[in-house]
Formats: structure tokens, C-alpha cells, sequence
């Protein structure tokens, strides 16, 4: 193990505790005990909740925009008390904490040369774990240590393999390809899990006002570069800040006004 990362922070949260309850702020304060002089960043605290799939969505379109020595948190944990494993990650020069459920997996991706380890040293915990809260009691000391530069052998056995992120991937199927909502934000806009990437490889980016989008028995129609176009009281497809298409309603809530929710099935097609 080569334990030849930067560390220091800052520390980065992501997860699904929102903001009404002590949770989010009970992790930082035992962030700030342990490395009082470390920065805390919130990325976001509004995962749906126990939802794997879009916290590692959200980490994997976010991480890059943290400098070097990062340490980011995650904790979106359905199994938080049972026998999975608390992991950290070293990859693309910073460090992810977290469950090995994966959500943290995105961290690997291009990266040839990642290492992890599970956490088990007791010296690097609080003295009492809950079984229903380890963000508090594994996740976030562990991420104020290796603030304060512990190495990373310190704190457990290297592992090998992780546990994968079950993402719903679109299918091209002969002339349509299948895809789903797989999220929803604050503005209404529906993430659909049909990313950028997958057109080009299919050949299909370039065709962008031939694409017609079947989502909730509206037809969508064409590929737009921007909210504001010439389509008032219309939907639009856009590609998103995340390289994700996405279904919007200019000037409103495309989730309201196609009463949309995530699974909504999308089906793309090109007009000859």
C-alpha cells in the first residue's frame, strides 16, 4: 500500500440526512474535534433517501471539482448496524470514506491504480458506535483523521474488490433506446440515466433534432442546448451539467406538469 496521498482536506459531505434533523451537523462536530482546523464542505445532504444509485451519481459528477487532497464522506447507508463494510478508497489523488455499498465506486472509475481498505482500527472511532449511526461514529472521525494525515494502512486491512452500484443502464433496442427518470431535482428537471456518452458511442449525439423522447405519454421532440429556447409552454430534452439527458419544462416544473416521478420509463427514437 503506498499511502502516497495528500491529505488535509477539505472534507466533503454527501448524504441523505437533509437538514431539518442534528444529523448532518452531529458529523461535523466530531469533524471539528478531532481536526479542528479542517474545512467542512456540504455537497449535499438531499440524496433521496436510502438511495444508493443517485448519491453515486452525484459523487461521480462532483468529486473532479474538488482540489486534490479532498476527502469526501458518504453516507447513504440502507445497511448502516449489519455486516457490511466501512471502507475508504484512495483514487485520482483524494480520499472517499464511506459504506461499501456502492456508492462510492464511481471513485474508481478510470483509475488504474485505486487502493481501499476496510475500516476496523478502534483507535480512529468514537469509543461508542450506534448501529443505527455510523456516520457519526465510524465515518466521520475516520475522515477527520486522515485530515490530520494518519495513513491509510492505519486503518484496516487492504481489500481487493468492491462492491459494484447497481445502475440502470439504458439499451439500445433495435431502433429505441430504452431508458427511466432516475432523478428529479429542485427545479422539477428529471435526470433520465441516458448520459452523453452512450449517444455518441451509438452514434446518435450528432442527430440531436431528429431525437423524439416518448415520456409519460408526451412526445418530446428534438434535443435543445440551453432552457430558454423557442418552445414556450413545452417540454425540452436537454443534456444537463451532469452529461445526462434531461426532461424540463422552460419556465416551470416538467415533474408537475408531466407528473413525472423516478422510474417513469423513456423511450428515444430518430425521426427520418
Amino acid at each position: 500500500m503506498t499511502d502516497n496521498y495528500r491529505h488535509g482536506g477539505p472534507i466533503v459531505l454527501l448524504t441523505d440526512f437533509g437538514v431539518s434533523d442534528p444529523f448532518a451537523g452531529q458529523m461535523k462536530g466530531v469533524i471539528s474535534g478531532i481536526a479542528p482546523g479542517v474545512r467542512i464542505i456540504d455537497l449535499c445532504h438531499e440524496v433521496p433517501p436510502l438511495n444508493v444509485t443517485v448519491a453515486a451519481m452525484f459523487l461521480k459528477g462532483s468529486w473532479r471539482y474538488f482540489p486534490p487532497g479532498s476527502i469526501y464522506v458518504v453516507v447513504v447507508d440502507p445497511g448502516v448496524g449489519t455486516e457490511r463494510s466501512a471502507i475508504i478508497i484512495g483514487a485520482q489523488d483524494r480520499l472517499f470514506v464511506g459504506p461499501d455499498n456502492g456508492c462510492l465506486t464511481p471513485a474508481t472509475e478510470g483509475s488504474t491504480g485505486w487502493e481501499a481498505v476496510r475500516i476496523e482500527n478502534p483507535a480512529y472511532l468514537l469509543p461508542e458506535i450506534s448501529l443505527t449511526f455510523h456516520g457519526r461514529d465510524i465515518f466521520a472521525p475516520v475522515a477527520a483523521h486522515l485530515a490530520n494525515r494518519v495513513p491509510l494502512s492505519e486503518f484496516g486491512p487492504r481489500i481487493e474488490s468492491l462492491v459494484p452500484i447497481d445502475t440502470p443502464a439504458p439499451e439500445l433496442k433495435g431502433n429505441v433506446v430504452q431508458g427511466e427518470i432516475v432523478y428529479i431535482d429542485h427545479f422539477g428537471n428529471a435526470w433520465t440515466n441516458i448520459s452523453k456518452h452512450f449517444l455518441q458511442e451509438i452514434g446518435w449525439l450528432e442527430h440531436g433534432p431528429r431525437m423524439v423522447f416518448n415520456v409519460a405519454s408526451c412526445k418530446v421532440k428534438g434535443l435543445k442546448k440551453t432552457y430558454l429556447c423557442d418552445q414556450p409552454n413545452k417540454p425540452i430534452a436537454l443534456i444537463n451539467s451532469f452529461d445526462l439527458v434531461e426532461i424540463a419544462w422552460p419556465g416551470d416544473s416538467a415533474e408537475k406538469k408531466m407528473r413525472l416521478w423516478q422510474g417513469v420509463w423513456v423511450d428515444l427514437m430518430l425521426q427520418k
